[in-house]
């Protein structure tokens, strides 16, 4: 079930400005295989204007701005935009515009871009469907979305469990969704998906909670759920014992969705 918070804007703006330097120098963040692959299957080509959508420290925005020829992102973080104006200026990057703004009505025309990128936010929104549905507004017809995000479990009971442990960690969490949700989001956004990849990532329990930064009280509840996944595997995360720490992995799920062109009659 869909867990509405209305609040959650105001978590992310809080637990950024906190995290900012923390989240924006994970490894995850800053890989730049996921960075290239999401340019490459964009498709995007050189005289392109793109969209990074929760765009952070910026560092979508700027791979795509390395191929292509505009490109804005727009956070709702002030501390993240100033800091991704910060990377793209001693990088001589001038074809990339960062600006704050709401994701779910955001100040652009229909179809005013070639193609809408998001990674690691849509688990941050409490409206996804929403955001989704703006983004596919502002996509041009033939035009490509490409959306990196983890996932979570189709049984609901493990889903739970495993969106509990994320908001302990980092308040701003809202909830992973299972692929069965992605897919009705693209179907009812008159998106056709035509690629669906995967990847795990691997953490550590302590240096994943770095990132969160949760109070001591929290850093138990954490170790204790995650504790009680290690035999029967309560969260879907796949929770092991590897040299004395407790190891997870996220799912991550790669989407690759195409706004159609319409047809003249």
């Amino acid at each position: 079930m869909t867990e509405d918070r209305p609040d959650n804007l105001l978590e992310v703006q809080r637990q950024f400005r906190r995290q900012a330097e923390a989240y924006s120098t994970m490894k995850v963040v800053t890989d730049p295989r996921i960075l290239e692959s999401m340019v490459e299957l964009s498709g995007a080509a050189p005289d392109a204007r793109v969209l990074d959508v929760a765009s952070g420290p910026g560092y979508v925005a700027m791979a795509f701005a390395a191929k292509c020829r505009a490109v804005i992102g727009i956070d709702a973080t002030d501390r993240l935009v100033a800091r991704a104006r910060a990377e793209a200026a001693p990088r001589g990057i001038n074809n990339v515009t960062f600006m704050l703004g709401d994701v779910e009505r955001m100040p652009f025309a229909a179809g005013e871009f070639q193609a809408t990128a998001c990674r690691f936010a849509f688990h941050h929104f409490a409206h996804p469907k929403a955001v989704l549905a703006e983004m596919a507004r502002v996509l041009r017809p033939g035009g490509r979305m490409v959306i990196v995000d983890m996932m979570t479990s189709e049984d609901p009971a493990q889903s739970d469990y495993h969106n509990r442990i994320e908001r302990l960690c980092d308040p701003s969490h809202a909830r992973a969704l299972p692929v069965s949700e992605w897919e009705r989001m693209f179907a009812d956004a008159g998106l056709e998906v035509i690629h669906r990849g995967g990847r795990e990532t691997h953490y550590d329990l302590e240096s994943w909670m770095a990132h969160g930064g949760p109070p001591p009280e929290r850093r138990a509840q954490i170790y204790e759920m995650m504790e009680a996944s290690l035999e029967t595997d309560r969260s879907g995360l796949k929770v092991r014992r590897q040299n004395g720490q407790i190891w997870f992995s996220h799912t991550g799920v790669t989407y690759v969705a195409a706004k159609a062109i319409v047809q003249a009659r």
